[in-house]
């Protein structure tokens, strides 16, 4: 089974989340520039933040992904006051016809995680991403 993390660049929230995910199903985590649009991959975890308010790059992203290469996509994000980025990612990529799984996660910042994420938010994200991962081995 393949699976991609992918960050966007603008999120440095998000970057460490990423990492400790990918960490856990033995991969790297990799900016959305990294990419390789035709390589076949069959879960694609997107972070990304609200530190922009529209991220033109991620919708751009998410509009050119191809349902015959990327068998399902989760997303994960950080937010600060309110989740409407995910909402709207959401949105698009049922406009789009792309398979998104059913669960995403998302976990709000503090001031405190502004420096450094706790542990906690890390292990919600691990256990995400094993859950995403036992669903698409054991369902699809």
């Amino acid at each position: 089974m393949r699976v991609e993390v992918i960050y966007t660049n603008k999120s440095k929230h998000i970057k460490p989340v990423a990492e400790a995910m990918a960490r856990w199903v033995k991969t790297y985590a990799k900016s959305i520039n990294d990419f390789d649009k035709n390589a076949t991959i069959d879960l694609l975890l997107i972070g990304f933040d609200d530190s922009v308010r529209k991220d033109s790059e991620l919708e751009n992203f998410i509009r050119n992904l191809d349902r015959k290469n990327v068998h399902n996509i989760a997303l994960f994000n950080a937010f600060y006051l309110n989740d409407h980025k995910m909402t709207n990612m959401i949105k698009l990529c049922q406009e789009t016809n792309l398979p998104l799984m059913r669960e995403q996660y998302s976990f709000k910042l503090t001031f405190k995680q502004l420096k450094e994420i706790d542990q906690c938010v890390i292990d919600g994200a691990r256990l995400y991403i094993e859950d995403m991962v036992n669903i698409c081995n054991q369902y699809y």
